[in-house]
């Protein structure tokens, strides 16, 4: 069976329906998968790595009491950059989660009260991350610490927090000192985990695996960081840009056949009984 020459012209138009077709499928799976959280994630996960982190509203939250606490660093969270408003105000603030555990009071269940406290993650004199660390190791810092850092060293360091209260009567971390006799190196009951967002955007697996065990609402605040929404454009414009170069490459070829119909489908005035197939 052969086809009309008008029937040659309907195929291009048929390709391009097919690409805008694949296009909506396309971004509504992107938004289906990228909108809601990083999917990319579950593809690396290997050991789980225990932790014992309390998250506020369950319905068996212990308040962290209120008062003075020796306590052990046990986790570090770069959650990346986010727009805060502060007074009307909006910025970009890149934030790091400092965790500790209470070495002098537990939990009805025997484990450690937990608490955390959120930091602009910079060194600047002015910010809270120095004034804590100063505090903290009895001692400001050099030039050439300042020059670079490894946040790291406080985890497993043993150190006196002041816990209070919110307006809303939740616990928060007030002010973090080193204790009498000096910071400590010790072993933590909770699993030692620090969490680089940089690494995760790079798909480090042992960053995979970290953010499958962090409480659920950490997880969101890193996947809206800028940091992981710019990755999945990133890997979305990749994938579109090569469905793309896939979608004309296929329309050219229709054209090619198109332009070559009448050597590929002759007229049937041309065609003999011996031409037929059948």
């Amino acid at each position: 069976m052969f086809l009309e020459p008008s029937e040659i012209f309907f195929i291009p138009i048929l390709a391009l329906s097919s690409k805008v077709l694949y296009y909506v499928l396309l971004n509504t799976l992107q938004y289906s998968l990228v909108g809601n959280k990083n999917f990319n994630n579950y593809f690396y996960r290997e050991d789980i790595m225990a932790l014992t982190i309390s998250e506020s509203g369950g319905g068996n939250y212990e308040q962290v009491p209120v008062g003075t606490h020796n306590a052990t660093c046990y986790m570090l969270v770069d959650v990346g950059t986010h727009d805060e408003t502060f007074e009307g105000e909006t910025k970009k603030r890149h934030s790091i989660f400092i965790y500790w555990e209470l070495n002098d009071s537990k939990m009805s269940d025997g484990r450690p009260f937990s608490i955390m406290k959120q930091y602009t993650l910079s060194l600047n004199e002015k910010s809270a991350l120095y004034k804590d660390l100063c505090a903290w190791r009895k001692k400001r810092f050099t030039d050439e610490e300042l020059k670079g850092f490894d946040l790291t060293s406080v985890l497993g360091v043993t150190c006196d927090i002041e816990v209070g209260l919110t307006s809303g009567g939740k616990a928060k971390v007030t002010s973090v000192y080193s204790p009498d006799g000096g910071a400590k190196k010790v072993t933590t009951v909770n699993e030692q985990i620090a969490f680089d967002i940089d690494e995760y955007v790079e798909g480090k697996k042992e960053m995979n695996s970290a953010w499958v065990d962090l409480p659920s609402w950490v997880q969101t605040k890193i996947d809206d960081s800028f940091e992981v929404k710019a990755r999945d454009k990133k890997s979305m414009d990749d994938h579109l840009s090569k469905a793309d170069t896939q979608a004309e490459g296929d329309f050219k070829s229709l054209e090619a056949l198109s332009d070559d119909k009448e050597e590929m489908f002759p007229p049937k005035s041309e065609l003999t009984e011996d031409d037929l197939p059948f």
